[in-house]
């Protein structure tokens, strides 16, 4: 049978590194989400994302579709899969789902790609993400990316502001989450939904990679926060967190 006859689908994404599900909070996201609804699923590594039909990663293959997009993605799966972690909520929790969506993925992950990336302290570690560039042109190559990174950071906002007051807005972001979680063991309360595969997609890559920040130190002060990011890592990616010792 093919992958579609099975319905699997391909999911384009960055190789692993790390020893998280993905560096992009956006990939980790959707496959969260998968593994969340059982979707079956075939990851392809692509350190390329030129390759997505918005260029960008993550993507899917469904069929003959190829789709690009996390939140596209999911709203395409929830239809024609018919799987919906969300359909529980009600209107409240689908408006504070959203709110929350927004804040990390127009607001906070900007300043992830410039913690991890920018900050001379996240580029010590995160360089190695373009080790599969022949070292002849690496020099050359991550250079362009990282000016192309700067400049779009420049246009969006958050390189207008000094370091300080960036990592001041990030932590106001996650004060602001924060207060909204609940005392269960999800975003709210017994049963999981999309925001949290959202949460987990950016905590990962805040508090389960190498590089320091005062946006990590904030978030490893939460206790809840630490317990709910070790605990969806255990249960959704138990040989990922047994391999870390999370498990």
């Amino acid at each position: 049978m093919t992958d579609a006859q099975q319905g699997r689908i391909k999911l384009f994404q960055f190789p692993r590194m790390f020893g998280i599900p993905n560096i992009s909070p956006f990939c980790c996201k959707l496959e969260t989400w998968l593994r969340m609804t059982g979707i079956p699923y075939e990851v392809v590594d692509t350190p390329d994302p030129r390759r997505g039909p918005k260029a960008k990663v993550p993507f899917i293959i469904d069929g003959n579709q190829r789709l690009g997009d996390s939140t596209l993605i999911i709203e395409h799966l929830k239809m024609t899969r018919g799987v919906d972690p969300d359909a529980w909520l009600d209107e409240r929790q689908r408006a504070t789902s959203l709110l929350a969506q927004r804040v990390i993925e127009e607001h906070y992950a900007f300043i992830t790609l410039y913690t991890h990336f920018i900050r001379d302290e996240g580029w010590r570690h995160t360089r190695a993400f373009f080790d599969s560039v022949p070292a002849l042109v690496r020099p050359l190559v991550t250079g362009m990316l990282r000016r192309n990174m700067r400049s779009a950071l420049y246009l969006q906002g958050t390189l207008r502001h000094s370091d300080e007051d960036i990592m001041a807005f990030a932590i106001d972001d996650w004060r602001a989450i924060l207060s909204f979680m609940s005392k269960g063991p999800y975003f709210f309360g017994e049963q999981p939904s999309s925001i949290d595969a959202t949460l987990f997609g950016s905590l990962a890559t805040t508090l389960m990679t190498p590089v320091q920040s005062p946006v990590r130190d904030f978030l490893r002060t939460q206790h809840k926060c630490v317990a709910y990011a070790e605990r969806t890592f255990a249960q959704y990616f138990p040989e990922l967190a047994a391999a870390n010792g999370k498990a």
